[in-house]
């Protein structure tokens, strides 16, 4: 990969400079692989320095250097960003367009790399960079398919009523972020054409809940109850629940009761297309486990910390047709106003944030 992108990148330089001898610079290397690894709370003094080196590194460094993003942190991520921002500012017209324009669009370097290299490009050449949006609706750097998303709408925008949801539609069918569907969804549902969020975000809407279980002390979550033991628990007795929440929240408060120190379980069928991994995110301000077709794929033991679309996400094998997604959902016994929701939601996606299950329709 770091040849790779070395030859993408190899007219950096405005001499011709073979860079296989300068593919892996040990300083600026070594210097990114420590800030790609920084996590909240990491050394400042010590990030900062490395920052720093990236900063001063010359063109023909830059592509070894943009390979560590690709197992970046969040914070590591945007300490290489602050670097390299400083380094290509000041190494000037030495960082050709040309080179720029080729990294933002080779699908085999780190979306992260890509994202920084059409930013880099827009603030030089917004033209060209607009120019490249046009072939990016589908891309996996989701920070570039963001901005494809957006142009795509503001071109519409010049157009007539008909122009303009022929485009909104375009730009639903790609759009993965939830402030971007609800946005596009919105304009849609307000020029004749309603269009569910929840649908569109692809949430399991459809749920059987069992009564609830004892969680005082917090002593239900790792307790095991007969239906962690099944791939299919026995339902008998539990109650169906839909939600009509755009975001597909299940509220247990509303389907139980209104109850702290206590856990329950919640069982849904979903459809799968066809069999292979997928991912399960869930979102709930309770201490959360989930299981698909019996096999545990996650939990997480914090209550009220935060909430969050897609919270949390863990990768499982789906089956081709039905499966069962079991969630187990704590509350705990706090009593401040903020702690007293007690749901969550759940959807299924391919890495990018396509839904892919689907529940048959109710009778």
């Amino acid at each position: 990969m770091t040849r790779r992108i070395v030859h993408v990148m190899g007219c950096w330089l405005t001499v011709a400079v073979g860079l296989s001898a300068a593919a892996e610079p040990p300083d600026a290397a070594a210097a990114a692989r420590r800030l790609a690894a920084a996590r909240p709370g990491s050394g400042q003094a010590v990030l900062a320095a490395d920052a720093d080196r990236l900063a001063a590194i010359p063109a023909a460094d830059i592509p070894a250097v943009l390979v560590a993003l690709r197992e970046a942190t969040p914070a590591g991520a945007n300490w290489v960003k602050s670097g390299l921002d400083r380094a290509v500012d000041r190494l000037g017209a030495a960082v050709s367009a040309d080179a720029l324009a080729g990294l933002a669009c080779d699908r085999d370097a780190p979306p992260r790399a890509r994202s920084l290299a059409f930013g880099w490009l827009e603030a030089r050449d917004p033209v060209r960079a607009r120019g490249l949006l046009a072939g990016m609706l589908e891309e996996s750097a989701l920070d570039l398919r963001r901005a494809a998303v957006a142009q795509l709408l503001a071109d519409g925008a010049a157009g007539d009523e008909a122009v303009q949801k022929a485009a909104h539609r375009q730009a639903l069918a790609a759009a993965r972020d939830v402030d971007q569907v609800e946005s596009i969804a919105a304009w849609l549902s307000e020029h004749g054409e309603p269009t569910q969020v929840v649908e569109v975000l692809g949430f399991v809407r459809r749920w059987r809940v069992s009564g609830e279980y004892d969680n005082a002390g917090g002593v239900g979550f790792a307790k095991v109850h007969p239906p962690e033991e099944s791939v299919s628990p026995d339902t008998t007795g539990w109650q169906e629940v839909s939600s009509r929440d755009k975001h597909g929240q299940i509220d247990l408060n509303a389907a139980l009761a209104a109850k702290k120190g206590v856990m329950a379980y919640a069982l849904a069928d979903v459809e799968m297309p066809r069999a292979g991994p997928a991912e399960v995110r869930i979102g709930s301000p309770c201490a959360v486990v989930v299981w698909v077709n019996g096999r545990r794929v996650m939990e997480h033991e914090i209550y009220h910390a935060s909430e969050a679309i897609d919270q949390y996400v863990a990768a499982a094998e789906f089956r081709a047709g039905r499966n069962t997604v079991l969630v187990k959902c704590c509350q705990n016994e706090q009593t401040e106003p903020w702690a007293a929701d007690w749901k969550f939601q759940v959807r299924i996606t391919d890495p990018l944030g396509r839904p892919l299950a689907s529940q048959r329709e109710e009778p």
